[in-house]
């Protein structure tokens, strides 16, 4: 990386770690920096801007948290652009196809599958009765080799008949409702809140028990308007981030 373009103000009141992330911030959502390419050491740039070690130290752990650079044991710091669903969090795409239009390698591992039956809170989203099975899934999802989330899903055995015979890791859930029930997903009412990792998600994503967690739910609506999917989603708070256009009418 050439960093005859990076300049710090040692004369501003703005702290010089922050100047720094703010410079490197800069170059790589503009592109001087692209992705994948490996950036100065810590040592590098204390010589070249006459900065501290420590200065270094916290403008690359600001940006690893953001998600723009990723430290590889051994190599050195690279440009990691965060994966950012911010531009479909308002669109009702299957993952699969989200991924497609990123252009990110996936896959999907089945953890855990049941028919369950009796849950209140089931019955008021999916419109069931308290005797009306669910048939619930819980699906772990890879992009580019890394955990990037933990999602169950609740699905109405009285509208998907069968549909534990399908195998749910290999092929897209919203798929099959389409390809062989003739139900599309047209919208959904989702919402999002922040929680802690728990045990589990801590294991799968290799975080600290307590970490900040994205928690997504969603409950999806077809071409009859009936409520046919509920489903819930865990994302890394460290790594994911969302981004929105905001329109004044």
């Amino acid at each position: 990386m050439d960093l005859n373009g990076l300049y710090l103000d040692k004369t501003s009141p703005m702290p010089l770690y922050e100047q720094l992330r703010q410079a490197l911030l800069e170059a790589i959502t503009n592109g001087k920096i692209p992705e994948g390419a490996k950036l100065p050491t810590e040592e590098e740039l204390c010589e070249r801007l006459g900065i501290s070690r420590p200065v270094a130290r916290q403008a690359y752990s600001a940006l690893i948290t953001e998600g723009y650079v990723e430290r590889m044991r051994g190599r050195g710091m690279f440009v990691s652009h965060p994966d950012t669903r911010g531009r479909f969090i308002d669109t009702q795409l299957s993952f699969a196809k989200e991924m497609s239009i990123l252009g990110k390698r996936h896959h999907t591992e089945m953890i855990h599958k049941e028919w369950i039956s009796g849950d209140f809170m089931l019955t008021g989203l999916l419109n069931l009765g308290m005797s009306e099975r669910c048939y619930h899934i819980k699906r772990m999802r890879y992009v580019n080799g890394k955990p990037f989330v933990l999602a169950e899903n609740y699905i109405p055995e009285s509208i998907f008949p069968g549909i534990e015979q399908y195998d749910l890791a290999k092929e897209s859930l919203y798929g099959v409702f389409e390809r062989v029930y003739h139900v599309k997903v047209m919208r959904a009412k989702r919402v999002i809140r922040a929680q802690t990792a728990d045990r589990e998600f801590a294991g799968f994503f290799g975080v600290h028990p307590g970490s900040p967690v994205l928690y997504i739910t969603n409950v999806a609506v077809d071409q009859n308007d009936r409520p046919v999917d509920f489903s819930k989603e865990y994302l890394d708070g460290l790594s994911q981030k969302f981004e929105f256009d905001v329109i004044n009418k």
